[in-house]
């Protein structure tokens, strides 16, 4: 009988990394439900480190970096992901690009639906030419904007303060598996380090 398919069916720890990935997705959706969206963009990082194929990820995440810098209150290039001025074309572009990408139909994230409705508004307003115009002027006189979008670098899946507060319903499990391999070879080490929410 023909095996079942699995894409590393004879590989535990390939395996457990994924179901990892989709488990640190899930707690992702429950830290956005809660409002920490720093804390929903990190998890959703380390999900794509268990599994960087992990379907929807990358679209999970721009959903709460929109959310992110809405709440932030940063600017309207900011939401849609800019870090200074930009001209038409470039914003109606990119208004195209992220509007697929967090659309409900296409993104199954709970963040999604509010994520479009940001980045529709923000587009509404700048395709203005007299709105925008009047904008960018109110704009220019402000510091250089602030990227609002996470730099794709590693960072811990929960940040120190809130592990410990017992209060926000949080808490991380560490797990370190080793798998012995044949005389003469390195040791495999897999540590799954995962946020849940109470």
């Amino acid at each position: 009988m023909a095996s079942s398919t699995c894409s590393f069916p004879h590989d535990p720890l390939a395996n457990l990394a994924k179901l990892a990935a989709v488990k640190a997705r899930n707690t992702a959706e429950e830290f956005f439900k809660r409002q920490y969206f720093e804390l929903a963009i990190m998890q959703a990082m380390v999900a794509k480190e268990f599994d960087p194929d992990l379907q929807g990820v990358d679209h999970f995440i721009l959903a709460y970096q929109i959310h992110k810098a809405v709440a932030e209150k940063k600017d309207r290039y900011h939401v849609l992901g800019f870090q200074q001025v930009t001209d038409y074309v470039t914003i109606k572009k990119q208004y195209k690009e992220l509007a697929r990408f967090v659309h409900p139909d296409k993104n199954s994230s709970v963040a999604a639906e509010g994520a479009f409705k940001h980045v529709k508004a923000a587009w509404d307003f700048l395709s203005d030419p007299a709105k925008k115009k009047a904008y960018d002027k109110s704009l220019r006189s402000t510091p250089q904007f602030q990227g609002s979008n996470v730099k794709n670098t590693r960072k811990r899946a929960c940040p120190k303060g809130k592990t410990a507060t017992a209060g926000d319903g949080l808490f991380k499990k560490t797990i370190k598996i080793m798998r012995t391999t044949a005389a003469g070879q390195n040791t495999c080490c897999m540590r799954i380090s995962v946020c849940r929410v109470a």
